[in-house]
């Protein structure tokens, strides 16, 4: 990475972002007062395209799901990377965002979490597009939906959907024009018989509270909305048939009781519950939102067969429990969100890269381990990814009183900078560059 900072256009790169992070604060507190809920990216995402043209991006556009994407083209034949930061936030649209700030803290809702992020690609755009440095392979910009809760990572699924079902073997150079530092130049671009636009090499998100912050394990989760559907009646008059809510009970009790391994780390938890209409009723219906998570694949598959059985156990004692055989308690199960679990070693390539652009930057890693992220995709797939911190301080998240603080928030993008040019190969540092991935 020592090379990498004795380049002239990278100390110069680096410089633009750290002259450019007023312009990066402003569009930050812009952005963050824009509501932006799982699904209803739309007026933030057009804010960001915008942005994007104006940073000299290639093929800025918004895909099916509401992705904004956005390509610089590399020199040559290196791998194709992603960045990206998501879009949407926790709170609904009816949420006040007015932006208050009480010295050095600016506080709004989804101010950190992943605003803060978005706000720095579009940094990282413009250094790249004043300087005029490309490294070997396409890095593509993306702000992304779905990230947060029953989005359950819509934008990048849809990213990657074509990456474990589709060959990528042939390669061929070609010369294509770029404009670079105002001037059009011939460079080699890397072509497939078969290219996939969606086909990537490595991964980057930015989605962390603390800058040096590496996430490398990706914590897979299933989750349900189960419904118990009866008949209902009055609470004394209809005495003696099932009640929903008393089955939703004793599944509780029995999801209570799972014991799970504590490495790998597999949790599980009854949300939320709703149901009924009166003390003095027998609920017609009842629902529990449910979730389970795990760095295991196996285990999650395990812990999820188990909560099945579980529910279909308590609804046939609580048949059980009553003579009347005409009001019976049925259950449904519908997933809300189904997330891959993924592990990488943390000695492997991204990782090591990572540590290095901290490093140079005077930063001491901070090894977050595992956890639910845009990540989860790629490193499910057996693609290189992790996810980063942003710049800056913050707190609060998910939380309307979330929280962020303006310092050296400049060595978020500053980092990301030196790893992508890392990952990607620059003129002759290549030591962490990552090799072409042929999916299969």
């Amino acid at each position: 990475m020592d090379e990498l900072l004795k380049c002239t256009d990278v100390q110069e790169a680096l410089q633009f972002l750290r002259e450019d992070d007023e312009r990066t604060l402003r569009e930050h507190l812009e952005m963050c007062q824009i509501p932006a809920p799982s699904y209803e990216e739309g007026e933030k995402a057009e804010y960001v395209r915008k942005k994007m043209v104006d940073a000299g991006l290639s093929d800025v556009h918004i895909d099916e799901v509401g992705n904004v994407l956005g390509t610089w083209k590399g020199t040559g034949n290196g791998p194709r990377i992603m960045i990206a930061g998501h879009t949407d936030t926790v709170f609904p649209r009816e949420t006040d965002l007015t932006l208050k700030k009480e010295g050095e803290r600016y506080s709004c809702p989804g101010i950190g979490d992943d605003t803060r992020a978005v706000a720095e690609l579009l940094s990282l755009a413009r250094a790249l597009n004043a300087t005029g440095i490309r490294g070997e392979g396409d890095i593509i910009f993306c702000a992304n939906v779905c990230e947060e809760g029953l989005g359950d990572l819509r934008g990048i699924k849809h990213a990657f959907k074509d990456m474990s079902k589709t060959t990528v073997s042939q390669k061929t150079e070609a010369m294509e024009n770029v404009q670079i530092s105002g001037k059009t130049e011939a460079i080699k671009s890397r072509t497939f018989a078969n290219e996939l636009e969606n086909h990537y090499d490595g991964f980057i998100s930015i989605d962390d509270k603390n800058t040096s912050g590496i996430i490398y394990q990706a914590v897979g989760s299933e989750r349900y909305l189960v419904t118990f559907h009866g008949t209902g009646g009055h609470s004394f008059t209809g005495f003696g048939i099932p009640n929903p809510i008393h089955a939703m009970g004793r599944a509780i009790a029995k999801i209570s009781d799972f014991q799970t391994p504590k490495n790998p780390k597999t949790t599980f938890s009854v949300g939320v519950i709703n149901g009924g209409t009166s003390v003095n009723v027998i609920a017609a219906e009842c629902s529990m939102l449910v979730d389970m998570r795990s760095v295991d694949a196996g285990e999650l598959e395990k812990l999820s067969a188990k909560f099945h059985q579980a529910i279909e156990n308590a609804v046939q004692e609580e048949n059980a429990r009553w003579e009347d055989k005409d009001n019976r308690i049925t259950v449904t199960f519908e997933q809300k969100g189904k997330r891959p679990a993924g592990t990488q070693d943390k000695s492997c390539q991204i990782v090591q890269a990572a540590i290095a652009a901290n490093q140079a930057l005077g930063m001491e890693t901070l090894y977050i381990g595992a956890a639910s992220t845009d990540a989860n995709i790629p490193i499910s797939l057996g693609i290189p990814a992790i996810t980063v911190g942003w710049g800056g301080k913050g707190g609060g998240e998910h939380t309307i009183h979330e929280w962020y603080e303006h310092t050296e928030s400049w060595k978020g993008p500053q980092r990301d900078l030196l790893l992508l040019l890392a990952l990607s190969g620059y003129e002759e540092y290549k030591k962490h560059q990552l090799p072409h991935i042929k999916v299969k």
